[in-house]
């Protein structure tokens, strides 16, 4: 069940994890506690600022990532396919930067390119809790136009272990069982995931399943 997002918004303020949202302009509209001791900066300092001027991240070569018109923030308001975690070094003190695991969901509104983007900050590989959850959410979307068959019904070619993660996905399994099943990582079954939307042209895991169903997809 999708819950509204003022609600959404308020439950990750309290989280325990590191977490700051973004409103269609990139503006910064939410910075918790967590954010503020990790990243050394203050909610009152971020508020109301361009995440790429607070954030000022860099790539693990040093390069710098985060600046205006961030393609990241587009691909997950668009909705184009799931934005897959990545590692950014931010500077959390003169001289001093820390790497980070950035993960990216969106929140979304009546028109996608006003969806409100969390942003979900911390160290280490494991995936959270609070992830888990805003992953969970997010795959109840509707799709953003009626589904029918790319090309006017062209043929769907899908590999074996792509039919095989689509049924799961038609059983209601999260992609960290999906994971356990197939003694995958999480990230490789996302890339999964993101090919099989690719090539069934829909732009969430419920609009793939309804997909699979209509066009016998998931007949032995």
């Amino acid at each position: 069940m999708r819950r509204p997002r003022g609600e959404t918004l308020d439950r990750i303020a309290r989280s325990g994890e590191a977490v700051f949202a973004t409103d269609s302009a990139d503006r910064v509209i939410l910075w918790n506690r967590k954010c503020e001791s990790l990243l050394g900066v203050s909610a009152r300092s971020a508020l109301g600022r361009r995440c790429d001027d607070v954030l000022r991240g860099r790539d693990v070569f040093g390069n710098m990532y985060c600046h205006r018109n961030c393609p990241a923030a587009f691909q997950a308001r668009e909705n184009r396919t799931p934005v897959n975690r990545f590692t950014l070094a931010v500077e959390t003190s003169p001289g001093e930067s820390r790497e980070l695991q950035v993960s990216m969901f969106s929140i979304p509104s009546y028109h996608p390119a006003l969806a409100v983007l969390v942003h979900v900050l911390r160290e280490g590989a494991a995936e959270s809790r609070l992830e888990r959850e805003l992953e969970g959410e997010a795959e109840v979307r509707d799709p953003l136009w009626p589904i029918s068959p790319p090309g006017g019904g062209a043929a769907v070619i899908l590999t074996a272990r792509e039919k095989e993660i689509l049924a799961c996905l038609a059983e209601g399994l999260a992609v960290p069982a999906i994971a356990k099943r197939f003694f995958l990582s999480p990230i490789t079954v996302r890339n999964h995931i993101a090919r099989i939307l690719q090539k069934l042209d829909v732009h969430s895991k419920l609009a793939a399943v309804v997909f699979a169903y209509r066009n016998n997809l998931l007949a032995s």
